[in-house]
């Protein structure tokens, strides 16, 4: 748990996320699943959850 916290908390800071609004609430269910899934390493943890943001970024309406 404290894994997928500390990537959280990366995510949040990189990103400029509110800890409790919307981005940062899909991307806490993102990491929960590929957790859950096998990936359990800090780093492609925090891969995985960069990638997800950037096509979140790229998918939204300007």
């Amino acid at each position: 748990m404290a894994r997928l916290q500390r990537v959280f908390d990366t995510l949040c800071i990189e990103q400029g996320w509110a800890r409790d609004g919307e981005p940062a609430r899909r991307h806490a269910r993102m990491l929960i699943d590929d957790y859950l899934a096998g990936n359990t390493s800090e780093g492609r943890l925090l891969i995985a959850g960069r990638a997800f943001a950037e096509r979140l970024r790229r998918n939204m309406p300007r």
